[in-house]
């Protein structure tokens, strides 16, 4: 997708409202039946796709996926009517994966509006009201109702946000995503701009041979687009007034791309490297590592019904730089485009999902009261002030003045700001015991795996002597700097930053902060009556022993915040010092772990012509995943990434667009250097 006009912001949808019914000002329809927009959208969407046939001959004796994807979510009628079907119906160890597409999504008022018509709906229509994402383009992923219910809502072009599903895959593949189709939307007549060849195509391209359609519309171009790509369409009596309506199956894909409709055609990655083809989901798997990486990853495969074996070489959980007793749940925004700041973005709102129903149950995990961010240098508030000018009317964030920041925080402030309201801190120790309480994750401690091997079937985890500590048919590594000491990942390129933590009784500290303040450094309210103030940031040295220069660093950080916060004479008790580990351009690593000698082989033509396209699909390590880099916004970046691999590990729809997976992907460093002509 290019955001290069709007890199925040979209258009939201402008409405007329007549007798309770919202139509689109843009586009003169309306979004639902003014005769029973309930009865419409069962009859057309729920009946015709067979849905509750479908939904009850489901096994119930194991876990899987049932994934609709619908072209217009509007007033998220649809989707909730799908919910309570699923609820009543499917067997509770299924999930339902509803992906939906929307240029135009309704504000957060004119959705409760709308919403507010389906009593019948309300307890659903509450819950998909405090899970509905901000107006910001791309992909937002939220589960709900226990996690039985998985929601991707892409804002933004359907022509756009279609595509970036699809990788470089066979078309009519037995793995196609795409269950049923909902094609809702406004009528052609009023909406030519999606009903278009290459909507046709990616649908075809995303489906698997039995996938189900329905739409009201019996349009000559909708029919006889579907058909042209290979799907089986039957036209049926529509619903009250509408004489008929399309419905059908897909058969096998057809390329229907004529020369008139060339320009149209969805297009396939320029290059197919950053991710392996297709395998059945793994019914074992190993984690290597127990900070939030890997412990987000093991919860994230366990909730697939999948059996984790975590290892982690330290007694306890966290012991490396995940074990800091508070952490900062924050971004960092730029006003320009970029993979970075997307996925910083996109992570952060998801993690404000995420953590949510965690500290329901555990609230000693930390405390959401808010995150105040201030410039640390002329630099950085320019940038802020740029930044004010592209995000706007958004309810996660807002610019405040020094007298808003001041009585937000309880200190004496005297800068602009940005203060996230829904954002805290976090006990990561905390979070990652949360995570592995979980009856198919089980933990292995005290073992540090020196080798993996492949027997072909399993991912043996070897000891430094030989032994076998573990094995299983997938395996992601998760530890860390300590990755590049197995073979196959020898080759990442990792960076170790030291950072130390300074902690202060409560009585050394003048004023206690009401939110945590983010600057050069963070200062969070105490917890169990201790300050801990930091972070150092050392490139230089790599050891864990407290050092007085670090400590001294973060009390000068502190007085730069304010002078007189810290008392005359006070000094820290202890502290804490870790090694994060990061990648050279800031990226987390995550994704399948490639065949570094293959690539160098298969993408050989790149050292020549670095624009050279060529289609050969990477070759990775069977089933073996990498987690890490997460750098010092573990507690932001993880639950987002754990989806990843869990994705790509049970060939589900990504929770990310293909324009930020490929730079995720640890295969990024061996293609830079390949066009760089390095070895």
């Amino acid at each position: 997708m290019d955001h290069q006009n709007h890199p925040y912001s979209l258009v939201a949808a402008k409405l007329d409202w007549q007798d309770g019914v919202p139509s689109a000002k843009d586009y003169g329809d309306v979004y639902f039946s003014r005769d029973d927009g309930l009865a419409e959208s069962r009859y057309v969407f729920l009946q015709h796709n067979r849905l509750e046939e479908r939904w009850r001959q489901l096994d119930g004796s194991t876990q899987g996926r049932f994934t609709v994807c619908e072209t217009g979510f509007g007033t998220g009628l649809n989707f909730l009517l799908t919910c309570e079907l699923w609820l009543r119906t499917a067997p509770p160890s299924w999930t339902l994966h509803y992906i939906s597409c929307e240029k135009h999504p309704l504000t957060p008022g004119d959705l409760h509006r709308a919403l507010s018509a389906w009593p019948s709906l309300r307890e659903l229509s509450t819950i998909l009201q405090d899970n509905y994402p901000p107006l910001i383009p791309g992909q937002h992923r939220r589960y709900l109702h226990k996690s039985q219910i998985c929601l991707d809502l892409l804002f933004g072009d359907i022509l756009d946000t279609l595509p970036q599903l699809l990788d470089s895959v066979c078309p009519n593949s037995p793995e196609g995503a795409i269950d049923a189709w909902f094609l809702d939307g406004f009528a052609p007549a009023t909406n030519p701009g999606m009903w278009q060849p290459a909507l046709f195509d990616s649908m075809a391209r995303l489906s698997h041979c039995g996938s189900s359609f329905a739409t009201f519309t019996s349009a000559g171009l909708v029919k006889r687009g579907l058909r042209d790509v290979g799907f089986v369409v039957h036209k049926v009596k529509g619903y009250g007034r509408k004489r008929d309506m399309l419905c059908g199956e897909f058969e096998h894909y057809r390329d229907a791309c004529s020369a008139e409709s060339a320009s149209q055609r969805l297009p396939l990655a320029r290059l197919p490297w950053h991710q392996p083809g297709s395998e059945q989901a793994p019914q074992t798997a190993l984690v290597i590592g127990g900070g939030l990486a890997g412990c987000s990853t093991a919860r994230a495969l366990a909730e697939r019904g999948i059996a984790v074996t975590l290892i982690e070489r330290h007694p306890v959980l966290a012991s490396e730089a995940s074990g800091n007793p508070q952490g900062v749940l924050y971004t960092k925004l730029s006003p320009e485009p970029g993979a970075l700041n997307w996925f910083t973005l996109n992570s952060f709102l998801f993690a404000l999902a995420h953590y949510r129903p965690i500290l329901r149950k555990a609230p000693h995990c930390g405390d959401f009261c808010g995150v105040l961010q201030l410039p640390g240098s002329e630099r950085e508030a320019d940038l802020m002030t740029r930044l004010q000018d592209k995000l706007y009317d958004q309810p996660w964030l807002e610019f405040v003045t020094p007298e808003r920041a001041s009585t937000l925080s309880g200190l004496n402030i005297d800068r602009d700001g940005i203060f996230y309201p829904q954002a805290g801190w976090l006990s990561p120790p905390d979070i990652c015991a949360a995570y592995v309480a979980h009856p198919l994750i089980e933990r292995i401690h005290h073992r540090e795996v020196a080798t993996l091997v492949d027997d072909g079937k399993q991912w043996q985890a070897l000891s430094a002597d030989g032994q076998l500590i573990a094995s299983a048919e997938a395996a992601v590594v998760a530890g860390s700097h300590e990755a590049s000491r197995l073979s196959q990942c020898s080759w990442l390129p990792l960076r170790r930053i030291r950072g130390q933590l300074s902690y202060f009784h409560s009585d050394d500290i003048a004023a206690s902060p009401q939110c945590v303040v983010c600057h050069d450094g963070y200062f969070a309210p105490p917890r169990d009556g201790v300050f801990c103030l930091g972070a150092s940031f050392d490139l230089h040295h790599i050891g864990t022993d407290l050092s007085a220069a670090d400590h001294q660093f973060n009390i000068d950080t502190l007085a730069k915040l304010s002078p007189s916060l810290l008392k005359d004479g006070a000094k820290p008790f202890g502290g804490r010092a870790a090694l994060r580990c990061a990648s050279p351009d800031y990226m987390p690593i995550v994704g399948a772990v490639p065949d570094a000698a293959a690539f160098d082989r298969d993408y050989a033509g790149l050292r020549k012509d670095a624009k050279q396209a060529i289609p050969n699909p990477g070759r990775y390590h069977r089933q073996l995943y990498v987690n890490v880099a997460h750098g010092s916004r573990g507690l932001t970046s993880t639950p987002l990434s754990a989806e990843l691999i869990a994705a790509y590990l049970c060939s589900e729809s990504r929770p990310l667009p293909r324009q930020l997976a490929e730079p995720l992907s640890p295969a990024r460093f061996l293609i830079r250097d390949l066009m760089r002509n390095r070895r």
